[in-house]
Parts: structure tokens; sequence; C-alpha cells
């Protein structure tokens, strides 16, 4: 057989090596990893640089990958980013480990794309003959769900774990009982306040779905709203959050500032066609006075499909509805499209004010995206605020806004209403 494949059209000639691997393997007792490793933001790559440079792109890729492979290793493209790399013969699963780790060192550099230098990041999933699967569809599931978990979290890879079968069927047991959910009355609405740290005044909140199950407690929310997304809920349950927020809204106790209430939109919400007629029919209904409706997009999301979401955008502050961008700094920051961005604020990832005191490159990110932002005048929000001394080097910053467990958690719409009346700005030392 030969070695070092690289671009495979026919994937039942690359499943037949691989069955013949299999056969190999399991004559002779030996064990072999399959590592699937797939290229993160190609498509927004494509998009930028065009069609000719991802091609290229991919060939210095795969030729990077046949650099570090052995003689015996096979290496083939199994999708549009996605590749395969079999390592036959192993001894246990350090050596996918190290073959892995090994990969992420050669991306350190940068790929030559003409007139520019580009970096990449992968995920990769690992699987192994025959301790996961000793069937060919079987073992490449559990790649694949590898790389699903590597993809989910911050890690570089993700070895398979039976574990992760009870967690499908766990999943598959959420969906089930997801789709009627609102109708059984489980989702609850909860609050995290907001507050101006120039003036101490409260500014808004942002609006959390719950889902309170009768049987299992409460959900957590990173658990379900994946499900969501990825079986299409989660336009049945944006629409009952937005609703729901509104509904409550009014209820509210008068401020001396009339409080926002945001709302986060999911990215696979934002391209929906009825997103903006949506909006606008839920503020006619509760009849939500304008400005008091906030929806929050994460940057990724928003980079996605730019041109359409700009425009949906658009629609949205023309019917009086602010915009954020949530997560702000980890994602595709870029000067190129910020000052186009039709937002009133951004949201500084909790990931750099939790740590802002004590590292100074956190520090100094939020202080420059707050420079950034008031230069074109938008607001900022910081997330994550969680004690005396991170309120203090905000609010020297020039940051507008604070959210995080400091002020309050997460609160029903009873005990937000009570904190509502309660709340001074000097039992939290904003003066």
């Amino acid at each position: 057989m030969s070695t070092a494949h690289t671009y495979v059209a026919d994937r039942d000639a690359l499943f037949a090596d691989i069955e013949h691997y299999m056969q190999d393997h399991q004559q002779r007792d030996k064990k072999f990893a399959v590592i699937l490793v797939n290229i993160n933001h190609f498509r927004q790559i494509n998009l930028a640089y065009g069609y000719q440079m991802g091609d290229q792109l991919l060939e210095g890729f795969a030729g990077r990958l046949r650099e570090l492979a052995r003689d015996q290793d096979y290496i083939a493209r199994m999708g549009n980013s996605e590749f395969i790399l079999v390592l036959p013969e192993i001894l246990n699963i350090g050596h996918a480990t190290l073959a892995a780790n090994k990969i992420s060192r050669a991306l350190g550099v940068p790929f030559d794309m003409g007139t520019r230098q580009q970096k990449i990041t992968v995920n990769m999933g690992v699987a192994i003959f025959p301790d996961h699967a000793a069937e060919l569809i079987k073992l490449i599931q559990c790649a694949e769900k590898a790389l699903m978990q590597a993809r989910q979290s911050v890690e570089l890879f993700a070895i398979y774990s039976h574990r992760q079968e009870s967690d499908d069927i766990e999943a598959w047991d959420i969906e089930s009982q997801l789709s009627d959910a609102h109708e059984r009355d489980e989702f609850e609405m909860y609050f995290q306040p907001q507050v101006n740290l120039k003036t101490g005044e409260l500014f808004g909140t942002e609006a959390l779905i719950r889902w309170n199950h009768p049987e299992q407690g409460f959900i957590r929310p990173d658990l379900f709203i994946p499900i969501a997304e990825n079986s299409g809920h989660i336009h049945k349950i944006t629409w009952w959050t937005i609703n729901a927020a509104l509904r409550l809204l009014i209820d509210w106790p008068e401020t001396s500032v009339p409080l926002k209430v945001a709302v986060n939109l999911s990215a696979r919400v934002l391209p929906d066609p009825n997103l903006v007629d949506s909006v606008r029919s839920a503020l006619s209904i509760w009849g939500t006075a304008e400005g008091r409706l906030t929806l929050e997009i994460t940057e990724s999301a928003l980079m996605q499909d730019m041109s359409t979401s700009f425009i949906t955008l658009d629609e949205l502050r023309s019917l009086g509805v602010n915009i954020s961008i949530d997560d702000f700094g980890t994602g595709y920051s870029s000067m190129a499209y910020f000052k186009y961005i039709p937002a009133n604020e951004l949201k500084i990832d909790q990931s750099f004010v939790r740590h802002m005191l004590e590292n100074s490159m956190d520090q100094h990110i939020v202080k420059t995206v707050i420079e950034m932002a008031h230069g074109f005048d938008i607001d900022v929000v910081a997330e994550g605020v969680e004690d005396i001394g991170t309120l203090k080097a905000l609010k020297q910053l020039d940051c507008d806004v604070m959210q995080g467990f400091y002020l309050a958690k997460p609160m029903s719409q009873e005990n937000f209403i009570n904190w509502l009346k309660g709340y001074h700005p000097e039992q939290f030392g904003i003066e």
C-alpha cells in the first residue's frame, strides 16, 4: 500500500485502505490510531483570500503533515478542511498524543499566502483500534466525536472516551424533551444586573433562560443550548426568551433611567429571514419603548456571514433595538471591519476581566478595547467582575458598564425586583 496519500476523492478507496489496516492489525494483535485533523475557520480564509489561496493553504498543510509522518503513516484528505492521519503499530495512546503535539508545533510557522503570512489553528480527534471500536464506521465515528469534543472545548485535541456514548444518550434524551419544554412551562427567566460605572445608576440586565425540568431539576444552559442549536429548537427558544423578557420587564419598578434588557442571539438565529419581523412583533405586543431591548451577538457569529449579518443588524437598529457584540476579543477582532459594525456596545469577554489585576496583558487588552470602542462612540460592558478591585480598575480605565458576581448572580424575576428595590451604589463602592 502506498503511503502519505494527500488527496483522496473516492472515500470508498480511503475506507478500503483503513479496512486493510484493521485486518492486518487484528491478525497481528496490534493497535493503530486514527487522528482527524480539522483546520479552524477555513471557510473564512476562503472568503477573505479566495479559493485559489485556500487550495494553496491546503497544499502547504498537507506538506507539513507529510514532513511529520513516518514512512508507514497514512495521510489523506477527508473533507473540505479535514484530514485523516493513520498511525500504524502504536503501543499506546501516548504515540497519538505525541503526533498531535508535533502537528501543533509545526503550525507555529505561518503559511505563505503570497502577499501575507497566515497562521492557522486546528482541532484533532483521536480514536484507537481496537480499543475504541473494531469496525470501520464505528472507528471513524469515534474519531469524529472526539473531534467535536475538541472543537467545543479549549483543547487542541481530544481522545475518544466511552463516556461519550453516555453523553450522546443524554443529549438524545434532552433533545427529545426540549421541543415541548416551553409548552410545559418548564423555562424560566433569570436576570443578572448591570450598573453604570460612571454614574452608579442601574443600567440594565442580561436575561438568561433556565430550564427547570420536573424530574432532573435545573439543566445547565451550556448543556441544552448547544443541543437546541444543533437540533433547530433554538429558534423557538429564542422567540420565547425575547417575549418572556419583554413581558417581565413591564413589572420592574421605575428607575431614574429606564432599564435595558439584553437577550442572547444564537449564531443559528441571526441568518433567519423572519428574525426582524419576529422582533418587531414582540416589541409591538409588549409595547416596549425604543432603546430598552438589546440583542447580544457573539463576535464569531457575526463574522460567519459578514455582509448579511450587518444588513440584519442595521434593520434591527432601525426598530430601536440596541446591538451588543458579546465575548469581544475572543474571535476575529479586526479594525478592517470594526468601524462598520452597527453596534451600540461591546461586551469584553470575562476571560480578560477576571484576571486583569494580576495579568498585565489582560489589563492592556481591556484598556485597548475600551479606548478603541470609545473612538467609535460605542459603550463598553465588562462582564465577569467579581471583586471591588476589578471594579475600581475598570472605572479608572473609563469602562462604561459592569456586570458580574460582585453585583449579583443571575436571579429569578421576584428576587431581581427585590434586588432592584434595595440597590444603592455605595454598598458596592461605586462613587
